[in-house]
């Protein structure tokens, strides 16, 4: 009978060293292109929404802050044709509060992270809460810029539509073990929406095409 070669030590090593580096050679190209990809999309949706969190509540805050309404962003002049104008003071007092906000939101969630389980790559509800888990950690870049636009159109004879809307804008960098995104996010919240009545004229001619 013939005895079975004993394969040398060396061999195995080498053996289970190759098919080891081989797989996770194979899990990492995986985890960086379709894997990683699919997660940082989930990332990005989670960090919007932290971030647009962090903004209403900078915006309610700011609103109990300085005890305000809606009507209080603008002045209204009687006069033979009423007009309204931009109560500035008010309203930039408003947008540095509101940016001074939403800094300091921002820097309290500088050490929290959002925690994205993998299962959730396959779309399936079921699998949607397994682990291991990826963390993703949220800074902010800079300080959140706040202004604001203003618009007048005709509503009828001898109305007007006044708005005035906040612009935020902001950067965020999204970091994570293996790389960090830097990802934009930007607001527009109505602060005034209003119909602003004027005088009846006695004469009214409207020239259609």
């Amino acid at each position: 009978m013939k005895k079975n070669k004993k394969v040398p030590l060396f061999i195995k090593l080498l053996f289970t060293f190759l098919i080891v580096f081989s797989l996770l050679f194979f899990i990492l190209v995986l985890y960086d292109t379709k894997i990683f990809k699919t997660v940082v999309e989930i990332s990005h949706i989670q960090s919007k929404a932290t971030a647009n969190t962090i903004i209403d509540k900078a915006v309610q805050n700011t609103i109990k802050e300085l005890n305000i309404t809606s009507s209080d962003f603008f002045i209204e002049k009687q006069s033979d044709t009423s007009a309204v104008s931009v109560n500035t003071i008010l309203i930039n007092t408003f947008c540095t509060t509101v940016s001074m906000g939403i800094t300091k939101g921002m820097e309290q969630i500088a050490d929290e992270y959002i925690s994205i389980p993998l299962g959730v790559i396959t779309g399936i509800e079921v699998f949607s809460n397994i682990g291991p888990n990826i963390p993703f950690y949220i800074k902010p870049m800079g300080i959140a810029s706040v202004d604001y636009e203003t618009s007048f159109s005709a509503e009828g004879i001898n109305q007007t539509n006044f708005k005035i809307w906040l612009n935020i804008a902001m950067d965020i960098k999204i970091v994570n073990p293996l790389r960090s995104e830097t990802m934009s996010v930007s607001r527009k919240i109505m602060l005034v929406d209003t119909v602003i009545n004027g005088t009846v004229p006695e004469r009214y001619m409207s020239l259609n095409n």
